[in-house]
């Protein structure tokens, strides 16, 4: 007897569900073994940079200098093993009813600052009186929101826009974080949720992966709407069907 489109996207879920249980019992496990050497080598970083002082004068410079930079990887690594846990093993979802367009706000107070600093514009363009929509306030604000106006922000450097839109279908409730900052080369657009793929020199390739993690965890999709050398927009779709599931739990 063949298997409905349900059965067989119920078979994916659970599959996806237990290989990430068993990267998470792993993540905990490594985790630990490399957040200890990591903090020891961060507190012996502190104590040199307090006896900086006594390095000789013509050395202190260049001293001060490799402290520096070795803190700076230190630092990426620690944010790396946080994003990864992150991602292999979340924590559970509390979904509370949420205004949609005052979260946004709020999560766009967080980036403002960075955004004016770099003379990039914030438009938001927010529908009124939303249908309300059950949201996990701190993933759903902190690691996806935030996450997609930062990336939007690097996208585009200096000096552009950003769009923070959101809109209601008859069948879903929509977010869009468009920006002007070139888009995604083509090649790598089929890439671009690649768990540690990245186009940044710096990027540890989890934040996307994390975003659509949690969008679907909602229910929701999370799909890229690409314009090379123009720009590109990110679109949370969020079902009014899945929406009444959450309601109703």
């Amino acid at each position: 007897m063949a298997r409905t489109k349900k059965q067989v996207e119920r078979e994916t879920r659970e599959e996806q569900a237990s290989r990430l249980a068993y990267i998470g019992t792993l993540a905990s496990g490594l985790a630990h073994e490399i957040r200890s050497p990591l903090n020891a080598v961060k507190l012996n970083l502190d104590l040199l940079q307090e006896d900086v002082d006594a390095v000789a004068e013509n050395r202190r410079e260049e001293f001060k200098k490799r402290l520096a930079l070795i803190s700076r990887e230190v630092d990426g690594l620690q944010e790396l093993l946080t994003e990864f846990l992150s991602f292999a093993k979340p924590p559970s979802m509390e979904p509370l009813p949420t205004d949609l367009n005052q979260m946004l706000l709020d999560m766009e107070q967080f980036i403002a600052p960075a955004c004016k600093h770099r003379r990039i514009q914030i438009v938001k363009d927010f529908q009124k009186e939303l249908y309300p929509v059950p949201l996990d306030q701190n993933q759903f604000g902190r690691s996806v929101i935030i996450n997609l106006l930062t990336n939007a922000m690097e996208q585009i450097g200096e000096h552009g826009t950003i769009i923070l839109r959101t809109r209601e279908t008859p069948d879903n409730i929509e977010i869009q974080v468009e920006d002007n900052g070139g888009g995604v080369p083509p090649e790598n657009e089929s890439r671009i949720f690649e768990l540690f793929y990245s186009t940044k020199d710096h990027g540890t390739g989890l934040g996307l992966a994390i975003a659509r993690r949690i969008v679907q965890e909602h229910g929701g999709e999370l799909l890229l709407q690409n314009r090379w050398k123009q720009g590109a927009t990110f679109i949370i779709r969020l079902p009014k069907s899945k929406i009444l599931e959450f309601s109703h739990r």
